[in-house]
């Protein structure tokens, strides 16, 4: 009889300890699949695409220029600075020595020819696939914040823009380090070019931009005058 019960006690014990076992599983699974969400969801954050990179060398003035494919869309990975025959170009602060690291800002006139054979001004419709490329579902603060980062020069995304000011519609030179304007090559037909502006909102203040929210910005706007000058990075064709 005691016997019995000595088995019996023994097989109570048992079956908790499997129980136990089961729930302790259990828990490390849920555990282990919350820490995968948890890392690939800041992997998402930091490494949004995976990129190929190259180079071009423009064949008129010989300058090498690096390359970036984000999405499907092969784009120069830093301002063009290609000096036309005609047109209306400056360097910010009419200093040469800016040239090198931010290229020229061109007007909306001659930044729609200034691209050599191959490469051409992206569209409205091209900047939005860039923006959607890098996460940017919607044209909201939401994701003109998340993209920012990644498009920084260093960021994730190897577009590596450079914060080289403006030249205003009054013919003033503004924002360096503080703010970078792209050309589109469409009209709004309204008030202006489309551009595709990165301002750091540094200190917490929109350098020329209706948004007054903390945090870096980064997608497209118009509001601009045609005669403005305005940095320039070429999509492939």
């Amino acid at each position: 009889m005691e016997l019995k019960n000595i088995k019996a006690d023994f097989t109570i014990k048992i079956k908790k300890m499997i129980n136990i076992s089961k729930t302790c599983i259990a828990q490390a699974m849920i555990l282990v699949v919350f820490l995968i969400l948890h890392v690939s969801c800041k992997v998402s954050e930091t490494n949004i695409i995976a990129r190929e990179t190259g180079s071009y060398t423009d064949p008129r003035d010989g300058k090498v220029y690096k390359t970036v494919k984000i999405g499907d869309q092969w784009i120069m990975a830093e301002n063009l600075a290609y000096k036309p025959d005609r047109g209306n170009y400056r360097a910010y602060d009419n200093d040469s020595d800016n040239v090198s690291k931010y290229g020229y800002l061109y007007d909306w006139e001659t930044a729609k020819k200034v691209a050599p054979e191959g490469w051409h001004l992206p569209s409205n419709k091209e900047w939005k696939t860039l923006r959607k490329a890098l996460g940017g579902k919607r044209a909201v603060w939401k994701y003109s914040q998340k993209i920012y980062k990644p498009m920084m020069h260093g960021g994730s995304s190897g577009f590596n823009a450079l914060l080289g000011g403006l030249l205003d519609c009054n013919g003033k030179f503004r924002y360096l380090n503080e703010r970078a304007d792209f050309w589109s090559s469409s009209d709004s037909n309204f008030d202006g070019p489309w551009h595709f502006g990165i301002d750091s909102n540094k200190d917490s203040i929109p350098h020329g931009s209706a948004d007054s929210k903390k945090g870096g910005f980064a997608g497209l706007k118009s509001y601009e005058c045609y005669g403005s000058g305005k940095s320039v990075r070429l999509f492939k064709d």
